[in-house]
């Protein structure tokens, strides 16, 4: 007797076989999602994963420079800022739309201390993430979501239809409360109109900085994000 075969099934086969790339190749040569490098070698395989050659790019939070290290000089259109230039990421000088990728790298601790954090330093008296000067009042970890917000805000201005936005961020403990960072500030970004496309971990290769402490209560974080959203 002849086997009967579900028409569902000879829908999916069919489907499986259209997706095919015959033109491509075996590879594992591919962008992982977490990386051990450091953020100065992940960088250049994110921004080549999801940013074209030539296509306008501003760091808002260039610092040092540190994740272009390793990104070939004139591969992009790089307009390189930070608030110790005076240009604020919160209130950029670009036209609506006029932007391709933005690049943002704010400080991520509401209380930068001992080793851990030091190139945060300077950012964090600048920003006054402790509510001694902010724009709203906040303090600690909420100071640091309304800055990760109030960027992500004017990202989304100066962004093309479709730009890429590409955050750093880290998950703390605040007020002996574990705050997941990411998780908050994709949910915040959903409601500012962009749409989330990927998540890359960065795992620290050294040990981070020594804390005062009775007893441990939380694992200290080693690790890092950078977040990918469309706008």
């Amino acid at each position: 007797m002849r086997r009967q075969t579900h028409p569902n099934r000879i829908r999916s086969s069919q489907t499986m076989h259209k997706r095919v790339a015959h033109n491509g190749r075996p590879t594992n040569d591919l962008v992982l999602s977490a990386f051990v490098e450091g953020n100065d070698r992940a960088f250049p395989h994110i921004l080549g994963l999801y940013v074209k050659n030539g296509s306008i790019v501003a760091d808002v939070t260039y610092g040092k420079g540190v994740f272009w290290r390793h990104v070939p000089q004139g591969q992009y259109d790089l307009r390189p800022t930070d608030i110790l230039d005076g240009i604020d990421c919160r209130d950029l000088p670009y036209r609506d739309g006029e932007i391709d990728c933005v690049v943002l790298d704010p400080p991520y601790m509401h209380s930068p201390g001992g080793t851990a954090h030091q190139s945060h330093s300077p950012f964090e008296d600048h920003y006054r993430n402790n509510g001694s000067g902010n724009r709203t009042g906040s303090k600690y970890h909420e100071a640091v979501l309304d800055l990760y917000h109030d960027a992500g805000v004017e990202a989304h201005r100066v962004l093309r239809e479709r730009g890429v936005l590409i955050v750093k961020c880290q998950d703390e403990v605040c007020s002996n409360r574990q705050r997941f960072t990411h998780v908050e500030i994709l949910q915040d970004y959903a409601d500012v109109g962009f749409v989330a496309e990927d998540l890359f971990v960065v795992v620290r290769n050294n040990r981070p900085g020594v804390s005062r402490t009775m007893r441990q209560v939380h694992a200290r974080k080693n690790h890092s994000y950078f977040l990918e959203a469309v706008s």
